[in-house]
């Protein structure tokens, strides 16, 4: 449970660093979503948006 939990938090902290590195008006959880997906991992629950302080609104440029 406890490497699932790293793991899970490790592909979090990656996919916000490859979020900063693109150019994308998707929100940030929509982002991070997508990559979990793409595993198959299950999306981020609300909880773990506020533990992450993650954004749900679009990016603006």
């Amino acid at each position: 449970m406890f490497q699932e939990e790293k793991s899970r938090h490790e592909i979090i902290q990656r996919a916000k660093i490859s979020y900063f590195e693109q150019k994308t008006n998707m929100s940030m959880r929509a982002w991070i979503d997508r990559e979990l997906r793409e595993i198959g991992l299950p999306t981020m629950t609300d909880a773990e948006c506020e533990q992450y302080a993650l954004a749900a609104a679009p990016r603006i440029f």
